[in-house]
């Protein structure tokens, strides 16, 4: 759910069940303008069991729905969410051609992401039929990594903007993203007494076991937001 500003009030993962999501739209205190739902193959029977309900649901196609969630882009762990995700799908599609060539023996080996294209063209030069299958991979690979440069703009303007952000980048070893991801997590300092409180709170403090003549510290408690604890 978010407000008429794009800020996130409520956020869930439910099942695929209009009852389901009936009840975490019935927040109370929370008057629903509308109900977006993008088009799949579960969404015709949604929008029939949501509209009669009374929900005013509507229905839009894929491109739609990335065009809006990108103008919803506005907090910091929105878009590190955004730049992880389309990483991972990076990862998974370099992995896909590297399981390709395996079987004809061909090794990528240890490579810098941008030598990859030209490492993976240069094993398998003049294998018409390889690179025909290839090809579109390639296509699919250098889509997403033109996005995720335009996603990592992002986070770069937002800390130029924020004077906090731009202080912490001051220390060695800081960047503009985990700044960001610091500061929007954190956001008002005031309740941490201690600057040790932090740590806790971010759960990268170690846990503490007790038990008779046991005295024992364990790993961190990984208590909080856990992407937050990932970049930090």
């Amino acid at each position: 759910m978010v407000d008429g500003d794009g800020n996130v009030v409520q956020e869930a993962t439910l099942e695929t069940d209009p009852d389901a999501i009936e009840l975490f739209l019935a927040e109370p205190g929370i008057h629903l303008k509308r109900v977006h739902l993008e088009a799949f193959s579960y969404s015709a029977r949604l929008f029939t069991a949501l509209s009669e309900k009374g929900l005013a649901v509507i229905c839009i196609e894929s491109r739609h729905a990335k065009a809006a969630l990108n103008a919803m882009l506005n907090k910091t762990d929105r878009n590190a969410k955004g730049i992880a995700q389309m990483r991972s799908k990076m990862l998974g599609m370099e992995n896909m051609i590297r399981c390709l060539l395996r079987p004809f023996g061909l090794k990528v080996g240890e490579i810098s992401v941008g030598r990859f294209d030209a490492r993976v063209r240069e094993i398998m030069a003049g294998k018409r039929e390889l690179e025909a299958m290839v090809a579109p991979l390639f296509d699919a690979r250098n889509a997403m990594r033109l996005q995720l440069a335009k996603l990592h703009r992002l986070p770069l303007a937002a800390a130029r903007s924020d004077s906090a952000a731009r202080r912490m980048i001051t220390v060695p070893g800081v960047s503009a993203f985990v700044a960001l991801t610091f500061r929007a997590t954190v956001d008002d300092p005031a309740p941490f007494k201690k600057s040790t409180n932090v740590g806790a709170h971010f759960g990268l403090t170690p846990r503490l076991y007790q038990s008779g003549q046991t005295d024992r510290i364990g790993s961190i408690s990984k208590c909080g937001y856990e992407l937050t604890r990932s970049i930090l």
